[in-house]
């Protein structure tokens, strides 16, 4: 039995005993009464007189006892009550601190990895509240910003300089300035650096060996999609539609729904048009936009800021509300300072787990006696790891998912959208292979463990009510394209989580386990790799037993767009994988 079951019995059992005690006095003097009066019943006093007192507890107790379980059929941490902390929390999160990675002092510290760089990032004053409620829902733990007035101010020294600056200011327009940090795309000269200094690269013609220098330069890619954030500003959950090729109604798409201050992402090209609709009506366009790379954080807003605020009668929604206009200030400074598309919340949380570097093509990484890790892509980050599995693993690992049986594969964009099928996307079948399953399957999440160089108790699962004591790995997916030209359409693997979420969980990173050679078609192909040589990005022949590592997430807690990746059609060859996925930093 929980807390809260406890403190209503508590109120149960408090309530009738003092009922149980009154219906005791009650008979008590009663008797005592026709004992000991001889006067006639007209003389006696009316019956609420006498009992007045104990009517009146009775009804107090009542009204309380109603009151308590009203409020415990609420969220339990209505912004009139304190936060409850988490019984269930992983000791990894214990300290998680999201404001860890911004600053409103004069200085910051220096970034302790490589490509990562300090930016300036500049919000309106009239946010001051909702900074400052960041700072107290890191000090109290309260992991879904559902307290809106807490006892005390923040302890933090940063917020201490966000109040000087509050301050100082002599206007109102003057915004606060804080600092954060920016991963840095790597450049091809870092990424080939033997091209970089000039070596020569040998070749062959017909009139023998001739040497001739590469020129270092990323060739025009045949892929343009990007990943495109919607967020929905209004107090009404809209349906978010993509209006298919061509705008033809058969080619319509339904992406998912947006709740009121949240937002959904879907992965698109340039042209594409969208709509968000009523959920009620799905034939009623609110608003459309046609998409570029340019504008890829769409938002819809079909009310000012006045009259939000008089519409919003819940504290808690026009916090939210308050908290996506933070974020929009700060993706406008992080576009600026990039020129990627800010796809996170603010404030942005470098991951907590460890990342291999990935500093230029053909690097390795020895991880004990058994696994090499091979960079093959910098941006995005992705390793190749040979021997993975033994081929004799790869096929017990088919033949239980054939034993248990496959479905037909599903696309899942958000958080907040429901999972659906669409064959013209994604037309593969698969199922899921929990970690306990057999001994196989134990043994590819230490394998997993081992090459990411993570805690092996975080891939375990500890508490199964509690995403704050649960493994940050998913079930292993199986996944089978049939020989007849099945493809995944490229696609992200992160989610967008909720903006109301302190944590922000969401991908971290990939494991890819081919599970049978696969000599043509079919490859993983990543479409928008940086590279010096192929407009076509990235492209990996299946190999049984090797693996392929990436993160979709970059170091200053981003989603990593350049992740983008899929699979090419089939041709003429069956292909078998498995799909691990790891969450960052609690499992969503």
């Amino acid at each position: 039995m929980g807390k809260s079951d406890d403190k209503d019995v508590a109120v149960a059992e408090t309530y009738s005993h003092s009922s149980l005690e009154e219906e005791e006095e009650e008979e008590d003097y009663d008797e005592e009464d026709s004992i000991g009066s001889n006067d006639d019943e007209e003389a006696q006093p009316p019956f609420w007189k006498q009992h007045w007192p104990a009517m009146f507890i009775a009804f107090l107790a009542a009204v309380t006892g109603h009151l308590y379980n009203q409020q415990q059929q609420q969220s339990s941490s209505s912004f009139l009550f304190a936060p409850n902390e988490s019984t269930n929390r992983h000791p990894y999160v214990e300290d998680f601190v999201r404001t860890a990675n911004i600053s409103f002092c004069p200085t910051i510290s220096s970034p302790n990895k490589r490509h990562l760089k300090t930016m300036d990032f500049y919000i309106p004053q009239e946010y001051f509240t909702t900074l400052q409620q960041f700072y107290q829902a890191d000090e109290a733990q309260d992991d879904m910003y559902e307290t809106l007035h807490y006892k005390k101010l923040p302890s933090d020294p940063n917020f201490a300089c966000l109040q000087e600056q509050q301050r100082k200011a002599s206007s109102s327009a003057i915004k606060f300035k804080g600092t954060s940090y920016y991963y840095k795309t790597p450049s091809l000269g870092e990424i080939y650096p033997d091209l970089a200094n000039n070596q020569e690269v040998g070749s062959t013609n017909a009139a023998g060996p001739k040497s001739r220098q590469r020129k270092l330069q990323q060739p025009p890619l045949d892929f343009t999609g990007f990943a495109a954030k919607f967020v929905n500003l209004s107090p009404n959950t809209v349906l978010l539609h993509w209006d298919g090729k061509g705008g033809v109604d058969e080619n319509k798409r339904l992406v998912g729904e947006i709740p009121p201050f949240e937002s959904l992402g879907t992965a698109t090209m340039p042209g594409h048009s969208f709509h968000v609709t009523p959920i009620y009506d799905a034939t009623t366009a609110l608003q459309r936009w046609v998409l570029t790379a340019d504008s890829a954080l769409v938002y819809y807003e079909p009310n000012t800021h006045e009259e939000l605020k008089a519409l919003l009668h819940d504290e808690r929604d026009y916090a939210k509300y308050q908290r996506q206009l933070v974020n929009q200030a700060y993706a406008r400074d992080y576009l600026i300072s990039t020129q990627r598309t800010w796809l996170g919340h603010f404030p942005p949380r470098a991951p907590l787990h460890f990342m291999h570097p990935a500093q230029y093509i053909g690097q390795e990484h020895r991880i004990g006696e058994d696994f090499t890790l091979k960079v093959i892509s910098v941006a995005p980050r992705a390793f190749a790891i040979d021997n993975f599995l033994s081929p004799e693993d790869c096929q017990a690992i088919v033949d239980l998912s054939q034993k248990q049986g496959l479905q037909l594969s599903t696309l899942h964009t958000g958080a907040t959208a429901k999972q659906m099928s669409d064959l013209s996307t994604r037309s593969s079948s698969n199922t899921w292979l929990p970690r306990d399953t057999n001994s196989l399957t134990e043994q590819i999440y230490k394998k997993a463990a081992q090459v990411m160089q993570l805690d092996p108790e975080l891939l375990q699962k500890y508490h199964e009510s509690s995403a704050h004591h649960h493994s940050i790995a998913e079930s292993l997916q199986v996944v089978r394209y049939k020989r007849n030209g099945e493809q995944y359409q490229s696609h992200h693997d992160f989610v967008y989580p909720s903006i109301n979420h302190r944590y922000q969980p969401s991908r971290f990173a990939t494991l890819l386990i081919y599970l049978n050679d696969v000599p043509e078609g079919g490859e993983t192909r990543f479409p928008r790799a940086v590279n010096n040589y192929n407009s076509r990005g990235l492209e990996i022949q299946p190999k049984a037993g090797q693996a392929v590592l990436f993160y979709n997430m970059l170091e200053d807690g981003n989603m990593d767009d350049l992740s983008h990746h899929g699979s090419n059609p089939t041709d003429g060859h069956e292909k078998w994988l498995a799909n691990l996925w790891i969450w960052n930093p609690i499992i969503g």
